[in-house]
Order: C-alpha cells, then structure tokens, then sequence
C-alpha cells in the first residue's frame, strides 16, 4: 500500500522551507517609535536630543570694531590735470605737431592751422595800431594849438578822447591775438594750436585738411592729460555711504595686478543718490607714478568703517507684525525668540541697535520654520 505522504529527503527539505516562509509571515513586527517633538515653552523652542535639527544654520553676531567694505569703479583722466583742446578759430588743419602718446610741454605746438578768421584778427590788429599813431599825433598837436590859444580846450579835449579809445582798441586786438599766441608782425593767416599745459597726448580727434569751427563744438581736436595721476569714480550704495568722507583713504585693486593695493583719497562725494541704482557718485584720486593703471579700467575700492554696533546678516531678522525679532541660539537645539531693533548696513546685512549683543549665535537658516512652530503651540 502507498503512503498518502512522500517521506523522501527531498520533500521533507521543501516542506521544512515551507513552514519557516510561513512562521516568518505570521511573525508580528512592532511600529518604529516616532521622534519626540520641540517643546515650546514661552519664547524659547527646544528640540531633543540637545543638538540642532536638519536646516537650522547659526552665525556669529559680529562686534569687530571696524570692517571693511568694497565698492565697485571705474578709473578717468585726473580733470585737474587734464585738458580739451579745441580751435577758438574757424579754419582748416594744415599740419599736425603732435600725436597720441606724445609728452608735451605747455606752449608746445600740436597742429597748425590756415583761417581767414586770424587774418582778420590780425588785420584789425594792424588797423588799430595805425588809427592809435594817428590819434597820438592828432592828441600832440591839439595840446600845442590849444596852449598857443589857437584852439578851445573842447577840441583839445576831444582829441585826447580820440586817442584814448584807439589806445583800447588797439590793447583788445593785441590781446586777442596773444591769447593764443597768434603772431601780429603780418597778417599770415596761419596760427599754431599750443598745448595749454604738460601732460602726454591722450586723444586726438583730427586729421590734416579737417575744417574746424568754433561755434560747432564736436569732439575736442586734442586731449592732454597726466596719466601719473587718475580719478576713480565710484559707485557707493547710499547706506553705506558714511565712511565716504573728503580726506578718507581707499585701497584700489585691478584685475589686471592682483596682487597689488593702490592707495587713494576721496576727493569729493555726490550731492544727489542715482534714483535707478540707488548709489552715490564718489570720486577719488590715486598716484600712478609707474603707469600701471589705464583711464577706464574697471575697479574695486576697499575701505575700512568703524563700528561699534553689532552686524548679523539679513537673513537674521524677520517681521512679525511692524516688529523685528530674531533666534538666539541658547545651547544646541534650544532657541529663544528675541525682539530686535536693527537699521540697514547694507545689501546684505543690518546693524543691530539692541537686542542682540556681539558674540551670540544666532540662526540665519530656519528662522521662519522655528516661528511657525511657537504660533503653532499657542
């Protein structure tokens, strides 16, 4: 007879496998314990465990005396020392004297030019030195006539009047023509343009057979300039504009020598904030007795500003209401929530002008979520 169950190893291993499969199915597993929750007790959220939960970020209140700020700029031609050359006569270029790159000294010659209008200056020139020799003589003989009774003193009057006002005339043509240095021996109708002071030949706008006019004012024909000093303009954000003073000193740094400071001094600040961008115009000026910096570089200014107020980073406060508040941290995973009263420093940063004091920690990342919990407990 057949026995209704097979007894062989084989079976016996397979129904042994069985039975494990269906014990571990039945087998009851305990629910993991959730994580305690924060504890909220008046102004200060706890969490357990004593250490800061995931997202919380801290920093350090700052109490340094001072800090330093960098504002962005641009480098110019030092205007004290710079000059725009245009014709003060109608004419056309005949010769260019001087091009770009070229040191000049104050009177030297950097073009020369044919004008009908130098002719006549010095035409008028001539005109008033002939009508004033003829006013003299005419003045001479009426003093002799007049003492000899020959004539009244009206008419000795008169001719001393006649030769006073050729004398003008002939003191305005001959300064007109020495303002520029226009020879008065003949008329010539040739003048030489002068450098007005010493510099180097910066920018040159002409070319010869280029017909000028005074009353239209283009570009100027030259510009002299000493490249030894520079101004640097820049642009300062409106709050951090105090340390921003006439006689300040700045520390300039270019792309092009990283590793170098040049030193500077503020010359003059803004009257008026960009309503655009918010910033005041600053200019300063720099020595550059070798050369390095160029006109139109672009620069950063580094300059130091006192303070005795702690700074936190903006991200540090937020409003509840018209007020200011931030977290303190007490002890890892333990906040309090502290009113602050604090004023713009900058972009990105407040001065804190109480509430907090220079050495507390206190939390940049996760501020909001740590309020939601406190107005969630009440």
């Amino acid at each position: 007879m057949t026995p209704p169950f097979s007894t062989s190893p084989r079976a016996l291993a397979c129904a042994l496998a069985l039975c494990a499969l269906l014990a571990a199915g039945c087998t009851k597993h305990e629910a993991p314990q959730a994580e305690p929750e924060p504890t909220v007790a008046g102004a200060v959220v706890s969490f357990p465990g004593e250490k800061d939960p995931t997202g919380i970020r801290v920093v350090e209140v700052s109490a340094d005396a001072e800090r330093n700020l960098t504002v962005p700029g641009r480098l110019a031609w030092d205007e004290d020392r710079t000059a725009r050359v245009w014709a003060p006569y109608g004419g056309r270029i005949e010769r260019l004297r001087a091009t770009v790159g070229q040191a000049v000294k104050r009177g030297d010659a950097l073009a020369e030019l044919s004008s009908g209008d130098i002719g006549q200056a010095q035409a008028d020139f001539h005109k008033a030195e002939a009508d004033l020799r003829l006013a003299r003589s005419a003045a001479e003989r009426a003093r002799e006539l007049g003492t000899a009774g020959v004539i009244a003193g009206k008419e000795v009057q008169q001719a001393e009047a006649d030769m006073a006002r050729a004398q003008a005339e002939d003191a305005r043509t001959r300064a007109r023509l020495a303002q520029y240095g226009v020879g008065v021996q003949s008329v010539t109708q040739s003048f030489s343009l002068a450098a007005p002071l010493a510099g180097v030949v910066v920018e040159r706008n002409t070319n010869p057979g280029t017909e000028v006019r005074p009353d239209v004012q283009g570009p100027p024909l030259f510009v002299i300039s000493d490249p030894t000093s520079l101004w640097a303009t820049l642009d300062v954000d409106e709050t951090l504009l105090a340390p921003f003073k006439p006689g300040a000193q700045v520390q300039l740094r270019v792309a092009a020598w990283p590793d170098e400071r040049f030193p500077a001094t503020v010359v003059n600040v803004g009257e008026a904030v960009d309503a655009q961008t918010r910033t005041v115009k600053v200019r300063v000026r720099v020595a550059n007795p070798e050369r390095k910096l160029k006109a139109e570089m672009y620069v950063n200014a580094d300059i130091r500003q006192a303070s005795v107020q702690p700074q936190v980073p903006a991200d540090a406060v937020f409003l509840r209401g018209s007020q200011s508040f931030a977290f303190v941290q007490q002890a890892p995973g333990r906040y309090e929530r502290r009113e602050v009263q604090v004023r713009t420093a900058g972009p990105q940063s407040v001065t804190v002008l109480s509430g907090l004091k220079g050495g507390e920690r206190v939390v940049v990342g996760g501020g909001l979520y740590l309020n939601q919990l406190m107005d969630a407990a009440k």
